[in-house]
């Protein structure tokens, strides 16, 4: 019980114990590199592959979802005018809309679905 370690052995312990851990970094640094050198030689390899058999590569084009711009405005003015006097508890002959303009999504899906989730996990409670 009576060894003591000194200021100097300590700053020695600490300065050794760093070094030890960014070694180790690097290695691991070193070790991902070249996992990543070896899977994208080996996508290379594949796709030397498929060009040497020479066979026509099929482009296919991306699925654009069609917007329907020949939606009935009468039946979506009476879509909506219900759905606000059902929110303000008035007869649909009390509401008056004016102009219906529609706004672009600025927010990116993932956080209006964030936005979504908490509505409903507060008013399932």
């Amino acid at each position: 019980m009576g060894s003591s370690v000194s200021f100097g052995d300590s700053l020695i312990i600490t300065v050794f114990s760093m070094v030890t851990v960014f070694v180790a970094l690097y290695v691991i640094s070193l070790l991902i590199d070249l996992l990543r050198v070896a899977v994208d030689k080996g996508e290379n390899n594949k796709e030397k592959n498929n060009t040497n058999t020479h066979e026509p590569k099929k482009v296919e084009k991306e699925h654009q979802p069609t917007v329907e711009e020949n939606v009935d405005d009468e039946e979506l003015i009476a879509v909506i005018s219900a759905a606000i006097a059902a929110s303000l508890g008035v007869a649909v002959p009390e509401v008056n809309i004016k102009s219906i303009k529609r706004v672009p999504q600025t927010a990116p899906l993932w956080a209006e679905m964030g936005r979504r989730e908490q509505i409903l996990s507060k008013t399932n409670r």
